[in-house]
């Protein structure tokens, strides 16, 4: 149990969904078949014989909940800077 992924799972869940769902088969919020597949395939590698565990969907929703801090821009970044204040020692 993780909770404070929870509210993340929730999100992403909500992301997922097709818009509309209701009008097509099978009549579910689930996503597409194809993006699934995608995603499994980019997440387990290129020949699909692996499948996603426990272990990567808490990884994800981790990568999904500090997503935003991380792509945040700084303060102190100047956009003129070619070096961000990040990337400095």
């Amino acid at each position: 149990m993780r909770p404070r992924l929870w509210l993340t799972a929730g999100r992403a869940m909500r992301r997922l969904i097709p818009s509309r769902w209701w009008t097509r088969p099978p009549f579910l919020p689930v996503p597409h078949r194809d993006y699934v597949r995608f995603r499994l395939l980019t997440a387990v590698g290129s020949d699909g014989s692996a499948a996603a565990g426990p272990a990567d969907l808490i990884q994800w929703l981790e990568w999904c909940r500090c997503w935003p801090a991380a792509t945040a821009v700084h303060p102190s970044h100047d956009a003129r800077d070619p070096e961000p204040a990040l990337l400095r020692p």
